[in-house]
This record gives structure tokens, sequence and C-alpha cells, in this order.
């Protein structure tokens, strides 16, 4: 069996800069040894504190916690289409021009959801108005905090030794003179988000303790997200999302088969270990067929979808919708036995995001017209870029996968039941984590060639 399996996935970071493009003095502001929620990395001993300019902004050791939601609550099915809408929308736009290249692709829509959605929370006027569309659609930011406060405590709460799915949060301050965050926004942050603060002098060091916080919260499986802090930087949003979930039926060592043969998005033959099964959910509409096979638990499960014969992986997925895509899951049915070939798989993806998102409405929020001023209370901050890194590993035990997301904030300077059914994935397809109680993706890809890591 695996060893404790990780999806991890990165996301946010987000740099912050001020309106100069100078460096402040540097200047140690008040900090509280005993908070216990809050930790301070590798900091020089406190000098003389200095207080915060008003008593609308305080400093990221504010007294709040964490406010699971309750056991019997459930995600509205407005979130639940708005997220959805969201995932799909992400994925098609941000794949499409690897796809055209053949190459394997995933993207973990959660987690660029809970990255942005905390970077929403500092947003203002028409750069908030934009980010809303984006990410909830008609919901007020209050509903959708609340909602993506729901999908941290009942993955918390549903979390078993053989299936998991951890998501934590954090934001970074630099330790300097007169910079503080507004209290609605660190509230909101730790309250709905559960996010750690800390502050830290933003240099090399620094650096090395975001990276070691991420590598910690994502099982090793994402080493590093920050390269460098320049001299502008003033905050790090991170989000990370831990996956580890075994088969509930794992395959046997006869289902087990080397050197197999795949056919990659380039029409070459190329070998793979392929796993052979049969599963009692099976999946179609009028442009797919594909499976699902269940994680121990039952909380989250594996969709394949196999575009029909003719049709290609980047056609396919130009062509699908958040309606269809939902209704392939919504509608599986248990009525057939379903034969199974899986190829074993492992890879990194990863890509900049900064056009998809602009392309998806977000247009404000990466130009200088951007408010950000409900983080900082300053109106000169606007997203530098996002870059979204992913890694996945499928095998007979179960599956482990990873993601990170770097958000920098620069400054302005009809059936046949009687039959069995057959889905054999041995050309490009598209898969997807999902979460069985809610029926939405935390993962969604494709495999153009499983040979390739």
């Amino acid at each position: 069996m695996l060893k404790k399996i990780i999806s991890a996935v990165i996301a946010i970071t987000l740099v912050i800069g001020m309106c100069s493009c100078s460096e402040q003095e540097s200047t140690q502001l008040p900090w509280n040894p005993a908070d216990p929620e809050i930790t301070r990395p590798h900091l020089p001993e406190p000098e003389e504190p200095v207080l915060p300019p008003d008593d609308t902004s305080v400093q990221p050791t504010a007294n709040y916690a964490f406010t699971p939601g309750k056991k019997d609550e459930k995600i509205t099915d407005e979130f639940a289409q708005a997220f959805n809408n969201f995932s799909v929308e992400l994925f098609k736009q941000s794949v499409k021009q690897d796809l055209k290249q053949g190459r394997n692709t995933l993207v973990s829509p959660e987690s660029v959801s809970f990255a942005l959605g905390m970077t929403a929370n500092g947003a203002n006027n028409n750069t908030l108005v934009q980010m809303k569309n984006v990410l909830c659609g008609t919901m007020s930011l209050a509903d959708y905090n609340k909602n993506m406060n729901l999908l941290i405590s009942d993955a918390h709460n549903s979390n078993s030794e053989n299936s998991k799915l951890e998501i934590a949060n954090s934001v970074w301050l630099k330790d300097m003179k007169g910079l503080t965050l507004k209290e609605s926004f660190v509230k909101t942050c730790k309250e709905q988000f559960n996010a750690e603060m800390f502050k830290a002098p933003f240099d090399k060091s620094t650096v090395e303790s975001i990276n070691g916080w991420v590598n910690e919260k994502t099982h090793n499986m994402i080493p590093r997200i920050v390269e460098t802090l320049d001299a502008n930087a003033r905050a790090v949003l991170v989000n990370c999302v831990a996956f580890d979930s075994k088969w509930a039926v794992p395959y046997d060592e006869d289902q087990i088969k080397e050197n197999c043969e795949f056919t990659n998005a380039n029409g070459e033959k190329t070998n793979c270990t392929m796993l052979s099964s049969k599963e009692k959910f099976y999946v179609e509409g009028k442009h797919e067929t594909g499976f699902v096979k269940e994680y121990s638990g039952g909380k989250y499960a594996f969709m394949a979808v196999l575009p029909n014969e003719g049709t290609g992986i980047y056609e396919y997925v130009s062509s699908l919708t958040a309606d269809r895509f939902a209704k392939l899951y919504k509608e599986r049915t248990g009525r057939y036995d379903v034969k199974t070939k899986t190829p074993q798989f492992k890879y990194d993806y990863d890509i900049n995001l900064n056009e998809t998102l602009g392309g998806m409405g977000m247009e404000e929020a990466f130009t200088m017209n951007a408010d950000f001023s409900n983080m900082t209370g300053d109106k000169s901050l606007y997203i530098g870029s996002v870059l979204h890194k992913t890694h996945i590993e499928l095998d007979a035990n179960g599956t482990k996968a990873a993601a990170a997301t770097a958000v920098t904030m620069d400054a302005n300077c009809a059936l046949d039941e009687s039959l069995p059914k057959t889905v054999y994935l041995d050309r490009p397809f598209v898969y997807a984590i999902m979460d069985t109680r809610t029926g939405l993706p935390v993962f969604m890809g494709t495999v153009c060639d499983p040979s390739v890591q």
C-alpha cells in the first residue's frame, strides 16, 4: 500500500506592495507572544512597539479563532452551481494551450477558490464586483465565505485513516513600520478560512519559512512556492489542500498489467501499466462515456471521462460546459457492470493563470485600477501574477495529488441494460477527483500520455 498520500494544493501567494517603490524602514510591529495561534518565524528580538495608525486596522495577532460550521449544515445550491461554473471554466481556459500540444494537465479549482476567496475579501468597489462575479456569481461575499467555511469543516469532520482532505490557510505580513491589515479582513481570514497569521522580515529567511510551511502542509509534495520576495512585497496569502485516499476496492496483483498500449494525443503508441477492474458506476453522455471509482469511506471518488471515438481531447474540453459536467456525475448509474482499464500515471503541471482569470472576467484585479483597499487600506495594490503548480500520482493503491497557487500583489511604481459496459482509457481522457457529498471537483485534469512524468 502507499505511504501516506498527499495531494497538496497550495494556493495563494499574495505578495503585496505599497505605492512607493522605495523600501520603508523596517520596524517591529506589536507582537503578542502569548497568542497560541500565531507563529513568528525566525524574527529578531522585538524593538519598541509601534501602535497601529488607526482603529480600522490591526496586527495579524488579532485574537480571532476559526468558527467551524455545524455538522448538519450543508452548502447551498446557489454556491454549488457557482463553484461548479468557476471550476469548469477555470479548467477549460487554463489547460487549452497545453492540450493543443498534447500535454497532461491538472488544476485544482478548490485550491484556487480558497486562495482567491481570501483575496476577494481584501478587494473593494469594481475590483470586488468582478471577483465576486467570477467566483460566486450573484451570491454575497458573506454567503460565499460561509460556504467555503463549510467545505473546510466538512472535510476535516469526515477525515479517516484511509481518506483525508486537509485544508490549511495562512497570511504572512511584512514586519515594518505602519503596515497593518484591516480588522475585518483579519477576522474573516481567521474565522471563516482558518488562516494562521505570521509576521516576518520578508528577507531570504522568510522565503524559506513560507516554503517550509507549504512543504509541511503538503506533506513534502510541493516543496517550494516562493523563490524571492522583492522590495515591494508586503504580504503573502497561502492555501494548501492535501488529499490522501486509498481506493475503496484496491487492485489485486493480477489486475495490474505492465507494457500495455496507450495512444497519446499525437496518435503515437506508448507503453504504460494498466489497472483492470469491474466498477459499478457508469457515466454516459452524448459525447462521452466513463466510470466512477470510489475512494475509501465513500467521501471522494475518481471520475474518468473518455471522449467518443473521433473526438480529440482539445475539442472535447473546449466544448465542455459546467451543466454537462455536473450532469455526468449526478446521473451516474449503478445499473451496469463496467469493465475498465486505467493507466497508472504520475506527472507535474504548472501554468500562469493571469490570462485565464482575466478572460473569465477578473480583468481589473490585474491593472493599476485595482482596488484592494479592504486588505490594507492602500489602493495602490494589484495582482501581478497568479502561478499554479500541481502534481498527481495514481496507482493500484490510491491517489496522491498536490497543488500550489501563488498570487503576487504588486504596487504602482438510451441504453442496453442487458450487457456490461466497457470503458478502456487507452487514449486521452478527462478525469476529476470529486467530493461525493457536494458533487464538486477538488481536482480536474487530462491524461494525454501516461508515459510522460
